[in-house]
């Protein structure tokens, strides 16, 4: 495998594959909106170094401009997050959670030129697709769905599918930023699990992408979930970083 990627070439890969579709710079900090639909859209990245001095200042710059749009201020925290800013936040009582691992992985390891079932791929998301996705990972009324969708279509992507068209057995979706693939949205429907849908469609995709200049993949599990993160360290993903969120307890 090649070197892996600094924790903060990371957090901007991930910000990118799925870009929220508001976003402030603040100072060298980034506020990210998207109607209160996931984390990573609605949160603060604090990838660029700030002055230790100022961060108390940012901190609280941040929870203004949350407030205004009546969303909880949140914080994505990093290896390559200030090293000020996590004793700032828990001194304002907010909440650890969320602990996720970041895993990478050469593209070619992973492809596989065919696969046993039916694999389609496509450029945008089909309704089946969205469905399926929406219906096992998706959090909120068909009004945060729309916003899911505009979050999707904000990057270059492929969308893979196993199974029937009109209502498929598995999903996932490989953002393309830079020569790299990131895996988001793999789901699949719960009387289809354990039927190694998810690892083909993996598979699959990471060969596909190989058109769209694609040589690294990269993904977000969440760390207690044991069965991803094996399946994931079967096909050859090591990890590279982690994150976590920092939420305030209340608005």
């Amino acid at each position: 495998m090649l070197p892996l990627p600094s924790p903060a070439e990371l957090d901007d890969l991930a910000d990118r594959g799925w870009p929220a579709p508001e976003r402030e710079a603040l100072g060298p900090w980034t506020l990210r909106f998207a109607d209160g639909v996931t984390n990573r859209a609605n949160s603060v990245l604090p990838s660029g170094r700030a002055d230790a001095a100022a961060v108390p200042d940012l901190v609280a710059a941040a929870e203004q401009a949350y407030r205004r749009r009546g969303l909880p201020t949140v914080f994505q925290v990093s290896p390559a997050t200030d090293a000020a800013l996590p004793a700032e936040l828990a001194a304002r009582g907010y909440r650890e959670h969320s602990a996720t691992r970041i895993l990478v992985a050469d593209r070619a390891t992973i492809a596989a030129a065919s696969a046993a079932v039916a694999i389609a791929i496509a450029s945008l998301p089909s309704e089946p697709w969205m469905e399926l996705w929406w219906s096992v990972d998706g959090r909120g009324d068909r009004a945060a769905q729309a916003v899911a969708e505009r979050i999707l279509a904000g990057v270059q992507a492929l969308y893979a599918a196993s199974g029937p068209a009109e209502r498929p057995d598995a999903v996932a979706r490989l953002a393309v930023v830079d020569g790299w693939g990131g895996l988001f949205a793999v789901a699949t429907r719960p009387e289809a699990r354990r039927r190694g849908h998810a690892a083909t469609l993996i598979r699959t995709v990471a060969d596909a992408a190989a058109v769209r200049g694609v040589e690294r993949l990269w993904l977000q599990v969440m760390a207690d979930n044991t069965a991803a993160v094996a399946l994931y360290e079967r096909l050859g993903f090591v990890q590279a970083s982690s994150y976590s969120y920092w939420s305030e307890s209340a608005l």
